[in-house]
Parts: C-alpha cells; sequence; structure tokens
C-alpha cells in the first residue's frame, strides 16, 4: 500500500470502515471496567477511530464523536505537561522509566524500590507525576493541565470538562490508589498524597472523544512541536522521552504482543481510549469500552492492528 502523501489521505479513508467492522466484532467478547462503577454503564457496542495527520486533517469512522473519559491515556499528557514545565527532578529521580511486569495498579514492587514507580504511566507513576503539575490545589493543577491540553489541541480546542459522576466514582472507590499515594508520601517520592491522588482522579475524569484525542497527539507524532500551529510544546529529548515510554509500557501486562502485533507507540485506558503515535506520519485515537483481559480496548486493539498492517505502519516494517 502506497503511503506517499498524495495517497495517504485515500488510503486512511478506504480502510476505516472494514476497521470498525472488525472492531466491533472483536468488542463483541469484552467486558466493561466496572471496578469503576461509572465506567460499567457504558455502551459496551460503541466503537469509534480517528486518524489525524501532520497538515490538521482528522479522518474518522463510527462513534468517533462518542465522549469518553480520558482516564489513564491522561498520564501522557500530564507528563509532557510535566517536562514542559521543567521539572527535572521528576526523570529518573523520583519515576523510572522501565516497564514494570506487574498490574498497573501494583504495590509490590513500589514497596521493593522504596517508593520509586517503575514508570510514569503505571499508577503509582501517574500520581508521583500528576502531584508536581503546577498548581497548589487539584484544581489548579487541572486547570494547568487543561490548559496544555488546549495548547495540544490548538485552535478551536475543547474545554476538556470533567465528568463529575466518574469522577465521584473515582473518589468512592480509588481506595489502592489512595494506598500508593500515601506509600509514596512515606518515602518523599510524592509531598502530599491527598493532593496529588485527588488531582489524579479529576485528570482521569476529563472528558474527550477520538477525534479530539487524535488531535490532541499530534504534536508527539512531530517530535514535540504542533504541527500546525508551530508551537513546540517539549523539547526533542522530552518528546522522546514520553513516545519511548508509551512505546515500552504504555498498554499495560501487553505491550510486548502489541510492539509485535502493532508496533506503534501508544497508551491505553480503562475507558476502552486507546490514542498511538506515529513518527513523522499521525497519531490514531479508538475507542470502544469493551475491554480484553490485560485491561485495554478489545476494539482499539483490533483496529490498530488492522490498520498497521494494511498501511504498513509499524515502526519495524522493513519498508514502511
Amino acid at each position: 500500500m502506497n503511503l506517499s502523501s498524495e495517497t495517504l489521505a485515500a488510503d486512511i479513508e478506504a480502510e476505516l470502515p472494514e476497521a470498525i467492522a472488525r472492531g466491533r466484532e472483536a468488542a463483541r467478547d469484552g467486558a466493561l471496567a466496572d471496578y469503576i462503577p461509572e465506567l460499567g454503564n457504558a455502551d459496551a457496542e460503541v466503537v469509534g477511530i480517528a486518524v489525524a495527520t501532520l497538515d490538521g486533517r482528522v479522518f474518522s469512522a463510527g462513534e468517533a464523536a462518542a465522549p469518553f473519559t480520558i482516564q489513564s491515556v491522561s498520564k501522557v499528557f500530564s507528563l509532557a505537561c510535566v517536562l514542559r514545565g521543567g521539572d527535572d527532578g521528576l526523570y529518573p529521580e523520583r519515576v523510572s522509566v522501565e516497564p514494570s511486569g506487574d498490574e498497573f495498579h501494583s504495590i509490590t514492587r513500589l514497596e521493593e524500590e522504596r517508593g520509586r514507580p517503575r514508570n510514569p504511566i503505571i499508577n503509582a507513576g501517574a500520581i508521583a507525576v500528576t502531584g508536581r503539575v503546577a498548581g497548589s490545589t487539584p484544581e489548579q493543577r487541572i486547570e494547568t493541565l487543561r490548559g496544555f491540553l488546549s495548547d495540544a489541541y490548538g485552535e478551536g480546542a475543547p474545554d476538556f470538562p470533567l465528568d463529575d459522576a466518574v469522577y465521584r466514582s473515582e473518589c468512592r472507590t480509588g481506595f489502592r490508589n489512595r494506598a500508593l499515594a500515601n506509600f509514596m508520601q512515606h518515602h518523599g517520592t510524592v509531598d502530599d498524597a491527598g493532593d496529588a491522588v485527588d488531582a489524579y482522579f479529576r485528570q482521569c475524569s476529563l472528558l474527550v472523544d477520538a477525534r479530539a484525542l487524535a488531535r490532541l497527539g499530534l504534536f508527539l507524532a512531530n517530535g514535540g512541536v504542533h504541527p500546525c500551529t508551530g508551537a513546540e510544546l517539549l523539547s526533542p529529548f522530552h518528546n522522546r522521552v514520553v513516545v519511548a515510554t508509551m512505546m515500552t509500557c504504555g498498554l499495560y501486562d501487553e505491550v510486548g504482543h502489541f510492539a509485535i502485533s502493532v508496533g506503534i507507540p501508544a497508551k491505553s485506558g480503562v475507558s476502552g481510549g486507546i490514542l498511538a503515535v506515529l513518527p513523522g506520519r499521525m497519531s490514531i485515537a479508538s475507542y470502544g469500552p469493551a475491554l480484553g483481559p490485560k485491561g485495554n480496548s478489545l476494539a482499539g486493539m483490533t483496529m490498530l492492528e488492522y490498520l498497521s498492517q494494511r498501511l504498513r505502519l509499524s515502526l519495524f516494517e522493513p519498508e514502511r
């Protein structure tokens, strides 16, 4: 399949309907993330996908405008926001960048490593990162993050509202995340556990859709620079930190399989969103709340694998 600039749009548009069809079929075998009770109310049959190219065009299919809470995909943006602010005391002093090999909310390895999270996009690492977003209260930290998201989106950015029902559901059930935060405060990784974990719950509860999420990922695909506005959101080095961490840690305990079958840096969330970033080419966002046994969207994994194979997107493809 020819991926020259002249045919890229046509190739994407031609493949999206089949990607959606395959995603819908895969979603039938999934289950909702009802351990956060409000997420258990999602429509398991909803499937959407959007592809944003570096010229600013967004192509979509299915329910790409269906809103969902960003959940763990937000970890990519809070990390970028903190690194953009020049917080060099975060990486690697407080948070490592190695795959954990454990569940995303595991406390075992955190205990073994004296409160230093294995990477910034498991829950412990993300809570540590969010606690360093600029602001003196959780509300102020989220406003800082919203400002970063607006810059990442560019002209016409949405408000990224908070889904209050999901936020309250997370607050009611987030005992393990509070335990992680308290353990890290004991070791000095987090300054204020209550503040950090509340900001984290708020961050995960921000609303996006697949089209907006795909556009949000464009700066990561373009070396840290928004391809439409020219704004530098991250230095080339810090952009590499974020994208490389997505590649090695972004799909929970399914990241190795994803590297082989898809071969694109990506980050998933338990609401069913996945953001994939192909450096120098595009960003892809998918949504499908029905999850597989590893906590990743079955529809999203299926659609991304299909597009990667049809469009030869994998970073490991010899002739991309």
